[in-house]
């Protein structure tokens, strides 16, 4: 691999070798030579960015133990309100949010849905996940999780 194929190519320029690639294995040879990125390892680095361990964001998001853990090995897969409790817990940003959810499988934040910026706005308003909840109810969209679900 030459040195624009390092683990920091960006997305655009890593797109544009896909278009161009002439073969499957042109296309993949970043991720042959790199591998996929992993949801536990962005976790991990938003915790360790934030001076978070687990039991942290175990306790602010009102999650069983096991389960964030089983999320961390990579043996569950969270519903998309459930990465967004969790990306407000270990505090990620819009672009680290967005990340967060494609890594998990799931949509990521679009704008144009009134939901997600409500999200959106109260990512940059750095609220809290119980904050950002509060704030889903009161514009009545569909909230990150019940209050009695979350300890």
């Amino acid at each position: 691999m030459d040195q624009k194929t390092s683990r920091d190519l960006t997305t655009s320029r890593l797109l544009s070798r896909i278009r161009a690639a002439g073969s499957p294995q042109e296309a993949v040879a970043w991720h042959d030579a790199y591998g996929d990125p992993l949801l536990k390892d962005t976790l991990y680095m938003l915790m360790q960015k934030n001076s978070l361990q687990p039991r942290d964001v175990i306790l602010e998001c009102g999650l069983e133990r096991s389960y964030f853990y089983h999320i961390l090995s990579g043996h569950k897969r969270p519903s998309r309100n459930m990465m967004l409790r969790i990306g407000f817990c270990v505090r990620a940003d819009y672009e680290e949010m967005n990340h967060l959810l494609r890594l998990s499988g799931v949509s990521s934040l679009y704008p144009r849905i009134r939901r997600d910026a409500l999200i959106i706005y109260a990512i940059q308003q750095k609220l809290s996940m119980e904050a950002a909840n509060a704030l889903l109810a009161e514009q009545g969209e569909v909230p990150l999780y019940r209050e009695e679900t979350h300890a």
